[in-house]
């Protein structure tokens, strides 16, 4: 029988992660992206990978390896020994609260997600664009996964793998009775894109060179702040009654004027060199509102047989506009989906290395344990985010117990059912 390939559904950068361990391994994979190039989605977050590096380095060629510098977010600054320590400051009063050590290039470095997944595509020829995925069903005749696309073109497989980020068409298809599980956090999030001159971000590059963030004492306002080529300013605050003296619930106003009116009402009451973070956004300025949510694994593995589909990055863990808690109040949603492809090609390893596939019964018992695998270990830091997110927005609830400060690491112990939230 012909070798059925890996069918890869997405081509960021866990996609293509897993196609580059694929490729290191001479096994057979094809990989579709719904976007018409890399261009389509922009520049996107800068991201922190820390306990997934040893993963990551295991699954690259040792070419790639020595090219992840060319990903780095301020390369020059890493040269100069400097690093992020996850600074987390008092708007109210411009105090550092928490802050964790230093880490060397070799345990913690700052990426750019589009450098990343450019690099990630070297030597991946075949990257079939504009290929949206619709659904999928089980060939029982040929023991293949058959994935339909919206073109009316299929592609015939071994194992389907959905990487398709949050909002994930593959877990749609495999998994509707969980897509409306999605839990909706209480906090308005405000977000833009703006220019600073040297001169207005020397201030903040003292403090920390890569990003921030920060949550105001006296009012529970909360900033996040990524320094990149293109800086990021995220504001947001508690969907609460009372909250600035409002008894009602302050909503997320409909036009980018009034939403930058909004936050730079906010930005009054912070200390320098906070306050003229937002008090310098132009007038015209794109305000974007994000939406938070997060998707819940079930807590058990579902059993498919007949359905060999696996899901990995995102779309296992979040589901939303932009799952800003996990990127960021946690900031390890993409080292929890280099941990995933990790634990997929481990799992799977007997079954993908064989050029005549061993019976289905072997592959669905791998799948099987790489879907434990997973809850395990994603489950309780997805809650650990939720928590994190309304913790940083609570001034009361930071401390060094608080997920927002704790330190973060590859298993978690966070018992969602003490929580309230089973």
């Amino acid at each position: 029988m012909a070798t059925k390939p890996i069918i890869i559904i997405g081509a960021g950068f866990s996609g293509l992660l897993l196609a580059q361990h694929l490729r290191k391994s001479d096994i057979p994979f094809v990989i579709f992206e719904r976007d018409a190039d890399f261009s389509t989605r922009g520049a996107g977050w800068g991201l922190t990978l820390h306990w997934s590096l040893p993963a990551l380095r295991s699954l690259l060629p040792d070419e790639l390896i020595d090219r992840l510098p060319e990903t780095y977010v301020d390369l020059e600054a890493v040269e100069r020994g400097e690093a992020s320590t996850f600074s987390f400051f008092d708007l109210s009063t411009g105090e550092l609260k928490g802050a964790s050590p230093k880490a060397p290039e070799s345990q913690r470095i700052r990426v750019t997600r589009e450098k990343l997944r450019r690099l990630l595509a070297t030597g991946i020829i075949d990257i079939q664009w504009g290929k949206a995925f619709s659904s999928s069903s089980y060939n029982q005749d040929a023991d293949a996964i058959v994935a339909l696309f919206e073109d009316g073109s299929t592609c015939f497989g071994g194992i389907l793998v959905g990487c398709n980020g949050s909002r994930s068409r593959v877990r749609r298809d495999v998994l509707p009775e969980y897509e409306n599980e999605m839990h909706k956090i209480p906090v308005g999030v405000l977000g833009a894109k703006v220019d600073y001159t040297p001169e207005q971000i020397g201030p903040l590059r003292e403090l920390d060179p890569f990003f921030f963030q920060w949550t105001s004492s006296e009012n529970d306002t909360n900033v996040y702040f990524s320094i990149l080529d293109a800086p990021g300013n995220i504001v947001s605050w508690p969907l609460c009654p009372g909250f600035f003296g409002v008894e009602s619930i302050i909503p997320c106003p409909s036009t980018s004027k009034d939403r930058l009116d909004l936050i730079q009402t906010f930005a009054q009451t912070w200390a320098e060199p906070f306050r003229s973070l937002v008090l310098d956004i132009p007038e015209g300025t794109d305000i974007k509102p994000v939406e938070l949510h997060d998707w819940l694994l079930p807590k058990k593995a579902q059993s498919s047989p007949s359905h060999p589909v696996a899901l990995i990055g995102e779309c296992v863990s979040l589901h939303g506009h932009v799952e800003r808690q996990w990127i960021i109040d946690r900031g390890e949603g993409a080292n929890h989906a280099i941990l995933d492809v990790l634990d997929f090609a481990t799992s799977c390893a007997s079954y993908l290395s064989k050029l005549d596939q061993p019976p289905s019964r072997h592959r669905d018992d791998a799948l099987e344990r790489y879907g434990h695998q997973v809850i395990e270990r994603v489950r309780p830091a997805v809650l650990a985010s939720r928590q994190a997110c309304m913790d940083a927005h609570d001034w009361k609830s930071i401390g060094p117990d608080s997920p927002l400060l704790s330190r973060r690491m590859i298993q978690l112990q966070f018992d969602d059912e003490s929580l309230g939230w089973d």
